[in-house]
């Protein structure tokens, strides 16, 4: 690619997707892609090798950039969207804030230096070509009695309960183990930064603007992701115990607002890196299609709010993932501010939440995951156009691939192809 031509390609996309992000129109609708196994199976490697093995990760991230004309790198890491070691980021947000950039997504060779328990990876506890899962133990990791000590000190409870608990390797601080991990941990974050770097620049140069992003969570999330799972325990103490899992959320909050804020260059910095100043909070929902909505209005909403009125007031966007069916709830997002929120919409019908949404946030989205996996392309550029020009009535649009992570890791290469034609053609405003 020339110079002349390198420079086009970049500034048009990142034209495009800077105008989606900030809720002006752009040329077209952008085509921004997450990937999960897709660039494993794409490239013909097993899953085990892709998350162990960061030199196969690059090289197959790099092909699919290659070969399938997206317009940005979204999301995409060999732990399969399963995010940084339980407990560590958190612990970091308000000391060594420096740290959390440091401290990567979960990777397979973290999984072996930590000997978690809650991960499950393939060619470890899983055949090689299994996606990397979360493992649900018999018991939760903080009993229901211990609200009030998470409340009253979400760090010490965290560094001298829950990550003793969850680690084999990390069990028995101050011995010579736990240090040699702590030193193996540093090491291995520091390989996997340094190959994130290289595919930074390669994708770079290869024409593909990249987003400065950080990772939150909502409270009643995180408890119910890592101290109370399954999701059942936490759900239930919503009913049993609702003044101390109030109490625990209010005490989390702080730390969760930080972890978003304390990784993302300031405004300069973002521009001179990547070429923008937009940065992006990524907050995907879990517990918000499983509570009614008198319940998500008093334990969910009122944190998830919190959140993206700090962003927004730090001139960040809240890129929500909606897990689910949020539909009884889309009414509540109105009350966020203008602007603030990229909402990424897995099962909730697009149409309806445009009816609600429009003009008020980003709408993000795909077709159906069948289409992708088991449809034929003529079949899956239809949808996709019919999709487009459906959702352009509502305002900005940005096309996912489909609502849940993105590009399923069985979708069809031909389907792929289609949808980025369909994108191309139909996507125009």
């Amino acid at each position: 690619m020339s110079m002349d031509s390198f420079d086009n390609t970049f500034n048009k996309r990142l034209n495009r997707i800077e105008n989606a992000l900030t809720g002006k129109r752009p040329d077209r609708v952008p085509f921004l892609p997450a990937f999960h196994y897709f660039p494993a199976r794409y490239c013909k490697v097993t899953y085990h090798d892709y998350a162990f093995n960061y030199e196969i990760f690059y090289n197959c991230v790099v092909k699919v950039f290659k070969e399938f004309n997206f317009d940005a790198a979204g999301f995409v890491a060999p732990g399969a969207g399963i995010p940084g070691p339980l407990g560590i980021p958190i612990i970091f947000a308000e000391k060594f804030p420096e740290l959390l950039t440091v401290i990567p997504s979960f990777t397979g060779p973290l999984h072996d230096i930590l000997g978690d328990k809650y991960t499950k990876w393939p060619g470890r506890e899983l055949d090689v070509n299994k996606p990397a899962q979360i493992a649900y133990v018999d018991a939760p990791y903080m009993t229901v009695d211990e609200y009030a000590e998470l409340a009253r000190d979400p760090e010490y409870f965290l560094v001298n309960k829950i990550i003793p608990r969850v680690y084999r390797n990390l069990s028995m601080p101050g011995t010579p183990h736990y240090i040699a991990t702590l030193i193996k941990i540093g090491l291995e974050a520091a390989k996997f930064n340094a190959v994130n770097l290289r595919l930074f620049n390669e994708l770079k140069n290869m024409g593909y603007p990249i987003l400065p992003f950080s990772f939150s969570t909502v409270p009643a999330d995180y408890i119910a992701d890592n101290l109370r799972c399954p999701h059942s325990y936490a759900l239930t103490d919503i009913y049993r115990v609702p003044a101390e899992f109030k109490a625990a959320s209010e005490a989390l909050l702080p730390y969760l607002i930080k972890l978003g804020l304390k990784p993302m260059p300031p405004a300069n910095i973002r521009s001179s890196l990547f070429g923008t100043e937009v940065g992006v909070v990524f907050i995907p929902l879990h517990l918000n299609e499983m509570l009614p909505p008198k319940l998500y209005s008093e334990f969910y909403w009122p944190y998830l709010r919190k959140l993206v009125e700090e962003f927004h007031r730090s001139g960040l966007k809240s890129w929500i993932f909606f897990e689910g069916d949020h539909t009884p709830h889309l009414e509540t997002i109105l009350e966020a501010p203008k602007g603030s929120i990229i909402a990424y919409f897995e099962r909730t019908n697009l149409r309806k939440a445009g009816e609600v949404l429009g003009g008020h946030v980003v709408l993000m989205g795909g077709i159906s995951v069948a289409h992708l996996i088991h449809g034929t392309p003529e079949r899956v550029f239809n949808e996709v156009c019919n999709l487009l020009k459906e959702m352009k009535e509502f305002g900005v649009f940005i096309f996912s691939g489909s609502g849940v992570g993105g590009i399923p890791d069985e979708t069809k290469p031909e389907n792929l192809r289609a949808a980025v034609e369909a994108v191309s053609r139909c996507g125009e405003y």
